[in-house]
């Protein structure tokens, strides 16, 4: 039986407009098979190979960014230059531990944002993340 997260991922990849293969089921479970988590595209590729899928690490990459283009993942680039692909898609801000190399969420309300600068002419702001680095 596939969890809610699964299955909420999957619907996603129907409703877009990507084609829904056999390959991009198989990323989707093992990216939401634990509900919220955080992965590089290295870490999701060591999963594939122990569920003996033959993905090389490009498609991986590819497919990561591809679900991250069309909103399935939110895509995070921490101090240490990597790349982490998040399956939480409510807005919400990160500690990232030097240590570990991991990300944790931080819920949106926890950290207030007081004044933000006014954004370039024509651009508007988005989006605000905030990585809070600990050791």
């Amino acid at each position: 039986m596939k969890n809610k997260y699964v299955i909420k991922a999957i619907n996603s990849l129907r409703k877009s407009s990507l084609k829904v293969t056999t390959q991009r089921i198989k990323l989707i479970e093992i990216m939401f098979s634990k509900g919220n988590c955080h992965l590089t595209a290295e870490e999701v590729h060591k999963l594939v190979r122990k569920k003996d899928l033959t993905v090389s690490l490009a498609t991986v990459y590819n497919t990561l960014n591809l679900f991250t283009s069309h909103g399935i993942l939110k895509l995070h680039r921490v101090p240490s230059d990597k790349l982490y692909f998040d399956t939480n898609l409510k807005p919400h801000h990160h500690f990232f531990c030097k240590e570990t190399q991991k990300l944790i969420d931080i819920e949106e309300s926890h950290i207030l944002i007081g004044k933000v600068p006014k954004p370039p002419r024509g651009k508007k702001i988005s989006s605000v993340q905030v990585i809070v680095n600990i050791e």
